[in-house]
């Protein structure tokens, strides 16, 4: 299938200039499938559902909500997450709903790694876009005293109408 309409800024900036938000290659609307693999429990977890990333009122940052339907061994059903993203310096920075940092986000390059030490808990992730932003993955290696997580995500950019 042909994608059309996909909605994806690629704007040269001077070197060390911030973005602007409405810059960030994320902006729009993706379908999202995800599994965790839990290695400690052995009982996998699957989400299926939606994520909007846009502008939040006010427009300091860009809201990143997700919503859809999570199966796991503890739960089963409607599932949220709320982040958001903000300028940072040179690039971008992915906070939790609440405004604490979760970790910066550069896809100049298509791919960023990042590292989000979580108490006892640390969390190596790895983004990247493909198919000329219209596909982005998302892997978390999550370890810790009592973690042992890979966590798969594929966002699928859905056309612009």
């Amino acid at each position: 299938m042909a994608r059309q309409n996909v909605r994806m800024t690629a704007t040269p900036r001077p070197t060390g200039a911030p973005p602007r938000l409405l810059d960030c290659p994320l902006m729009g609307d993706w379908t999202v499938e995800r599994t965790i693999e839990d290695r400690l429990s052995g009982r996998p977890a699957r989400f299926a559902g939606t994520a909007r990333i846009a502008p939040a009122p006010g427009g300091d940052h860009l809201d990143w909500r997700e919503k859809g339907h999570l199966e796991s061994a503890a739960f089963t059903g409607r599932a949220t997450r709320d982040m958001r993203i903000v300028v940072e310096g040179a690039a971008f920075a992915v906070l939790f709903a609440d405004g604490r940092p979760f970790h910066p986000l550069d896809l100049t390059g298509g791919r960023c790694t990042v590292v989000h030490p979580c108490g006892d808990d640390r969390y190596e992730g790895d983004l990247a876009l493909a198919d000329g932003g219209a596909i982005l993955t998302v892997r978390w290696r999550v370890t810790g005293p009592a973690k042992d997580l890979d966590i798969r995500s594929r966002y699928t950019r859905t056309p612009v109408a």
